[in-house]
């Protein structure tokens, strides 16, 4: 069987379908069979078709030359589908009520797996992430595909009424209709807790087929004489629409992707019961005009992309089509729209607010929340587009510009930046360009010392944008932190008293033993606030709480998170407590540490903990629960108007300009003290050089006699009793001079050298006077 080749597909007249016809070779003559049903695989490659005999095709549609290939026998198939978690296994409903699962290529004796629970045949399989949907007539079952095991049956109202259909959405929903027109919806993660779904409240009966779209935000399903669009967040009525009154009722819907349309189908297939094939543009409330009619169309399927559809006609022939030659209307429209619009050219700018409105209508909050309960986390490519989106950061250029043309406090930033190195120059400068810019925004930010610890993480995200970084901080700043500020620049002790005030009502036991050891909120919740979580999670975790808080758009959670960290790592901090000496600086070393702890951890607790904690208690009772939004035009808005004591900001001030006003003063007095001081020395050499002149000439013999003749002229001045002593002395210097000239040389340096050190030590007295009056 493996060693037929492949065989070329039939091309009919039109030129763009192909056919296959089942044929059964016997020894006398060719009998021809009916295809029942098809399936195509994930990625478009590939189309399986089963015979009424149960044999096997598979059409290779990866190539220009379509290819098909009978593989072999395996029965008669109540439905048939490809897995798409694991490519290459395709699923088969028997009759039996079991579920065969082969691999495509292998042996087709050898079966992958056996899923058995059906009573009856199931007659249709969906699929949500790694589990599938199967159901019956009165069972609907759930399987998990990873180790092919049963993993729920839904307890659905069959006893009343007979299952029409049951399937999955792509975002978790279940939805069950009964041929009484009523309907059963599920949460996949609350199968507990089923919807009723009323459809006459609607207007709708006798309901024929039901279809999510593929983003699964709506369902649409069509009845006897029109269609509904419902609203899968809350099952409200989106948009209803009337059928014509020739139009005859609908056996079969399906919707079309098409490209750029972000899972938010506009086209839907519906297949009459007079076996036409009939295309419908939601939006527009019209029928699209194909090419040829298609007509005898007993059940058709479209790719997962909208590449080709598929169907099988009355007399059991199969026919593959491109999808943008059956529907040529809206193509050569949108063709003509262009070539018409082509001479009037757009500005770039007029292009960009065109895809900025785009992205505000797709990517709006309740999406969002969709993808992010889907995977728990955003994708990193995409990061940055999604916060900008929730928080609706403007892009203000001219705003932004602004502040940072009047930077002008270069040395207060080095102060602030000086305890929070970084290696990276890059990384460093954009530190400090935001946060120059956020003290142009707002002054009093320059005595909070841990505006970096808050900033730094978040400029990561954004560090390619800084015109977002800085709005991005700007709206944390206004929406997360607005009631930090009470006590500035003292740590917010309104908001630690909430956290405390909340502690103590979930757990007082850690309380308590946090007080017995002189531990406060100083401790355990500020670090965790003034750094947003960031030293005690890792990256990656820090990006998916915050993913969390900002989609939620619920300041108070953080403070929740801050609870619900100490919660969590309550054991840890006990054992810490009591094994140690000194707890304090151990308990401040732990909350400045990054812990093994999962953001999902933190935040199911601080959900419960928002759910559960009393009114009185409750953080959302004291903080504004409203977001704040920039400016798209024009300055940023103010922040810290009225919202910090005044006196403790004018007092430090004051102090501020004191301190100054003395250090000028100390300046201009050492400035005259050097000055003096210069004087005083240049004097003291001129005394210097003078006494080694007067030692010069006293040892010169010429002038020994003017030196006495000026001895006796003073002598004769003096009265007599004096002039008696000092002729005495006169004549024994004399004596002595004469006797030993050198001895009366070095006598006399000495007393020079004694005067000049008398006249440092009067100098030094009096620098020491003017300091201490300079002090006081």
């Amino acid at each position: 069987m493996y060693n037929r080749g492949w065989n070329k597909l039939i091309k009919s007249n039109d030129n763009h379908k192909y056919e296959l016809k089942a044929n059964a070779e016997k020894k006398q003559c060719t009998t021809r069979l009916s295809f029942v049903q098809l399936a195509f695989d994930h990625n478009e490659e590939c189309l399986v078709v089963v015979d009424i005999k149960g044999d096997l095709y598979c059409i290779d549609l990866s190539e220009d030359v379509l290819l098909y290939k009978r593989l072999g026998k395996i029965g008669q198939a109540s439905f048939l589908a490809f897995n798409p978690r694991y490519r290459g296994e395709i699923l088969v409903g028997c009759n039996t009520g079991d579920i065969k699962i082969w691999k495509l290529h292998a042996n087709l004796d050898e079966l992958l797996s056996i899923l058995s629970g059906h009573k009856l045949p199931p007659t249709h399989v969906s699929f949500y992430k790694s589990h599938c949907l199967t159901y019956s007539r009165n069972e609907v079952i759930i399987w998990y595909l990873q180790f092919y095991s049963k993993t729920h049956q839904l307890k659905v109202n069959a006893k009343n009424a007979v299952i029409r259909k049951a399937i999955f959405s792509n975002a978790g929903h279940i939805v069950v209709l009964y041929n009484n027109d009523t309907m059963q919806a599920w949460m996949f993660k609350q199968l507990d807790k089923d919807t009723k779904i009323d459809t006459k409240l609607f207007g709708t009966h006798h309901i024929k087929d039901f279809i999510f779209t593929t983003d699964g935000r709506a369902m649409i399903m069509i009845g006897k004489r029109g269609m509904s669009i419902l609203n899968t967040c809350d099952w409200s009525l989106l948009r209803k629409l009337s059928l014509p009154d020739n139009f005859a009722e609908v056996r079969q819907l399906s919707v079309i992707p098409r490209p750029l349309d972000g899972g938010a189908n506009k086209i839907v297939a519906l297949l009459s019961s007079r076996y036409t094939l009939h295309f419908c543009d939601i939006n527009r409330s019209s029928f699209l005009e194909v090419s040829d009619a298609i007509s005898r169309v007993k059940k058709f399927i479209v790719s997962s992309a909208g590449r080709y559809i598929a169907y099988i006609n009355q007399e059991g022939y199969l026919s593959i089509m491109h999808m943008d030659k059956v529907i040529p209307g809206k193509c050569s429209q949108l063709k003509k729209l262009f070539e018409l619009d082509r001479p009037q050219a757009h500005k770039i700018s007029d292009h960009l607010e065109c895809v900025r409105q785009s992205m505000k209508q797709e990517l709006n909050i309740k999406r969002l929340v969709s993808i992010l309960r889907e995977f728990g986390e955003y994708p990193k490519q995409y990061r940055t587009i999604f916060w900008s989106t929730i928080l609706k950061l403007p892009a203000n250029r001219s705003a932004y510009l602004a502040l940072a043309s009047k930077i002008t406090h270069g040395g207060l930033i080095w102060n602030t930046l000086r305890n929070y190195p970084v290696s990276d120059k890059n990384k460093a400068s954009l530190l400090t360009m935001t946060t120059n810019c956020l003290l142009q925004w707002c002054p009093l930010l320059v005595q909070s010392p841990f505006l970096p610890n808050l900033v730094f993480p978040f400029l990561m995200v954004f560090q390619k944008d800084p015109l977002l970084a800085f709005e991005l901080i700007l709206s944390i700043l206004l929406n997360y932190c607005h009631n930090w500020f009470e006590y500035h620049p003292l740590p917010p002790l309104n908001i630690l008293g909430i956290i405390e005030n909340i502690l103590l009502e979930v757990d007082p036991q850690l309380l308590n033993i946090f007080c017995e050891h002189g531990i406060t909120t100083s401790e355990y919740a500020w670090p965790l606030l003034q750094t947003v979580m960031s030293e005690v999670l890792s990256g990656d975790e820090w990006l998916i709480l915050w993913d969390h808080l900002m989609t939620f758009q619920k300041p108070h959670l953080l403070l929740m998170c801050v609870v619900a960290y100490s919660i969590y790592s309550r054991k840890n901090i006990i054992s810490l407590i009591q094994s140690s000496g000194d707890c304090r600086e151990n308990i401040k070393e732990f909350y400045s540490t990054q812990g093994h702890v999962r953001a999902k951890d933190l935040l199911k607790i601080a959900k419960k903990l928002d759910q559960e904690v009393p009114e009185r208690v409750h953080s959302n009772s004291y903080l504004r629960s409203e977001m704040l939004q920039l400016n798209e035009t024009g300055p940023y808005p103010l922040f810290m108007l009225k919202e910090y004591p005044k006196f403790l900001i004018e007092n430090s001030y004051t102090s501020d300009l004191k301190k100054c006003k003395r250090q000028g003063r100390s300046q201009s007095c050492n400035h005259e003290i050097a000055k003096s001081s210069w004087k005083i020395n240049t004097f003291a050499k001129q005394i210097h050089e003078n006494g080694l002149n007067e030692v010069q000439k006293c040892r010169s013999p010429e002038n020994k006699k003017s030196y006495y003749q000026y001895s006796h002229q003073d002598l004769d001045s003096q009265p007599l009793g004096t002039q008696i002593c000092i002729k005495c002395e006169m004549k024994d210097e004399t004596s002595n001079f004469n006797d030993d000239t050198p001895k009366n040389y070095e006598k006399l340096r000495r007393d020079v050298t004694k005067l000049e050190y008398e006249v440092q030590s009067f100098l030094d007295v009096l620098k020491s006077d003017r300091s201490k009056v300079n002090i006081s």
